[in-house]
């Protein structure tokens, strides 16, 4: 019986070349008690008129457009498609990425034989612009807690998680201020909530494009988005939510360390040494105050500050992180 309705949610900005793939793919679902809700986000292509004929063609199909008094972006769309959703289960997605036929059955399934679970995780796979699978986000081990997730040992992408309405209804959802790294953001406060999940790793149940026509891989975004990670600060919310647990000073380090990967990579970007400077220089502040979370004594000290004395100057010493 398919008696449980789920929100699919897309953000929609200039995809008119693409979007019809995903919705094909929406179409396609085994599971047919859907609804899919597409936010458009100003489109200045046909992106719309795209969409138009998809709800002419299917009632299950329904179009918004971002109110004017939204701040532009994915996430505010996220967040009023949400609002408009009906559905018991949400799963959000990207508009030029595909589902599987199973994407939908697989994920309700999985929550009719996990009684009292919050969500349920899957993974995807990345192809090209030919249409070949070119890699895969398959976790590493079985998906456990918050730990495995700042420690990468799994990825969360926005269409991973099918959510059960219930427990996203109370909370905070999208940030719709920030434009970058806003999947990692969001989940990690999800986490925080300490949701119970399960997830389905027998396959990958979506495909994510990879190539020009994406567009979170524009070149010119790059930069931005790593020093939105390195600046994103995970211990303002490790000191409100989970300062009284044991794992604290695990997570803190772990946290750290990743703070410190993503800063090795704004300066792999970099191409003088002038540059890269002038960006430890922006942070010094916060790097002080990651390093203090992973020094156990002197060779700790040693070993991050030629850490950043290479990296800084030649663009080296990422193996050091992982001695």
């Amino acid at each position: 019986m398919e008696k449980h309705l789920v929100s699919i949610i897309i953000p929609a900005y200039n995809r008119a070349s693409l979007i019809g793939e995903t919705l094909d793919s929406v179409l396609k679902q085994t599971y047919s008690n859907w609804e899919c809700i597409i936010v458009d986000d100003g489109s200045t292509d046909n992106t719309v008129e795209v969409i138009r004929m998809y709800v002419a063609k299917d009632k299950r199909f329904k179009l918004y457009l971002r109110p004017v008094y939204r701040p532009k972006g994915a996430n505010a769309c996220r967040n009023y498609g949400f609002e408009k959703s009906k559905g018991e289960y949400i799963n959000w997605f990207d508009c030029d990425d595909i589902l599987k036929s199973d994407f939908l059955e697989k994920k309700v399934e999985l929550f009719r034989k996990r009684k009292g679970i919050d969500a349920v995780f899957s993974y995807g796979a990345y192809f090209n612009a030919n249409n070949n699978i070119i890699d895969s986000s398959k976790p590493k081990k079985k998906y456990s807690d918050i730990f495995d997730y700042v420690s990468n040992q799994f990825h969360l992408s926005t269409p991973g998680p099918l959510w059960h309405r219930n427990f996203l209804s109370n909370k905070t959802l999208f940030d719709e201020e920030r434009q970058k790294i806003q999947d990692v953001e969001f989940h990690f406060r999800m986490f925080l909530h300490q949701f119970r999940f399960d997830s389905y790793e027998q396959d990958y149940l979506f495909l994510i494009r990879r190539g020009f026509d994406r567009i979170s891989s524009k070149k010119t975004l790059s930069t931005k988005k790593i020093e939105d990670v390195f600046t994103y600060n995970y211990f303002t919310y490790a000191s409100s939510d989970i300062v009284n647990t044991e794992y604290l000073e695990k997570y803190k380090k772990i946290t750290a360390l990743n703070t410190l990967k993503a800063f090795y990579e704004i300066m792999v970007y970099q191409k003088s040494i002038r540059n890269r400077y002038k960006i430890f220089k922006k942070y010094k502040l916060e790097i002080k105050k990651v390093t203090s979370e992973m020094k156990n004594g002197f060779s700790d000290s040693v070993k991050i500050n030629l850490f950043l004395i290479l990296s800084v100057s030649i663009k080296k010493g990422y193996s050091l992180l992982n001695k």
